[in-house]
């Protein structure tokens, strides 16, 4: 009797202690009822039938996990060690770009659980599927692009497309899975021509700063060209309208004389004639005339000033 009453006793213990679970408030639990599916359960204290006819699994629904690739870190802290030199992690690294160059890429995947029941059920092991679809991926891409691209140009499009390709084929696997972000970490040249990358990289820094200068003294002389440019415009509109105004005033002035010339013609012809001589012989000066018929010099006209007199 002892002994039953022990077995008895064990049983009990054994049935109240698995008829209920705890699940933290970053977690999810799936519950298994006979092997099949029953429900999907939340943060907190839930019941379930005792003695395994309820199993439950539990996920970190809200961590964000990580994958690395082309690296692995060794020690984590404010000096972390990573290993960028081992056969498997060199051989992740190594890819093929679009111009048949060779560039080692080192990127991780920031993941979450987004189908708890997905992700356990679904696919055998949904991260080592998650590592095979990152590297495809990624290959591909680095296959479309030039080694140029690649080192500098398209890192951030390349990120962006890696993260929604992968989506895509995760979803199709029903892994379970959500990318939260994929980070391109280092690309560089292969070690054995990175001397001569990193030559081509000051080069196009120093192009990018000689562009920039330019651009700076262009945007500085181009405002300048075009107030000058504005300014002779506005000057050469005053001179327009003042010449046109000063013609408008000649004509006004000649039509006048013309109707006073109508009126009286040889009055007006010879007024005219002794104003221009008038005005043109001051500015004439001496004036001497040889005439071959007298053998001699006859000064004619002598109107200049009475100096000597």
């Amino acid at each position: 009797m002892v002994g039953w009453g022990a077995v008895v006793a064990a049983l009990l213990v054994w049935g109240v202690l698995s008829s209920f679970y705890t699940v933290q408030a970053f977690e999810e639990a799936v519950v298994l009822r006979f092997g099949s599916f029953h429900a999907v359960n939340g943060p907190g204290f839930h019941g379930r039938l005792p003695f395994g006819i309820d199993k439950v699994y539990k996920g970190e629904v809200t961590t964000v996990l990580r994958e690395e690739f082309g690296y692995r870190t060794i020690s984590p802290g404010v000096r972390s060690e990573f290993d960028y030199d081992s056969p498997k992690v060199i051989a992740e690294a190594t890819m093929l770009t679009g111009d048949l160059n060779l560039a080692m890429v080192n990127w991780e995947v920031r993941f979450k659980i987004r189908n708890l029941r997905d992700f356990l059920f679904e696919v055998q092991d949904p991260t080592e599927t998650l590592r095979d679809v990152s590297q495809a991926v990624m290959r591909a891409e680095v296959g479309n692009r030039s080694v140029d691209e690649v080192l500098t140009l398209d890192r951030p499009a390349i990120e962006v497309a890696v993260a929604e390709r992968m989506q895509v084929q995760l979803d199709a696997y029903r892994c379970g899975i959500h990318i939260v972000k994929v980070n391109l970490k280092r690309v560089d040249p292969p070690f054995e021509v990175k001397d001569a990358f990193n030559e081509v990289n000051r080069s196009i820094q120093e192009r990018d700063r000689i562009i920039n200068e330019a651009e700076g003294q262009r945007n500085e002389k181009i405002p300048a060209a075009r107030g000058a440019a504005d300014r002779m415009i506005k000057e050469a509109e005053g001179y327009k309208i003042g010449r046109k105004n000063r013609a408008d005033g000649d004509v006004q002035a000649f039509l006048a004389i013309l109707g006073e010339y109508r009126k009286a013609e040889e009055v007006t012809r010879r007024r005219l004639y002794l104003e221009a001589m008038a005005e043109l012989l001051p500015k004439l000066g001496d004036i001497t005339i040889i005439d071959g018929a007298q053998g001699g010099v006859l000064k004619h006209l002598d109107l200049g000033p009475e100096e000597g007199r």
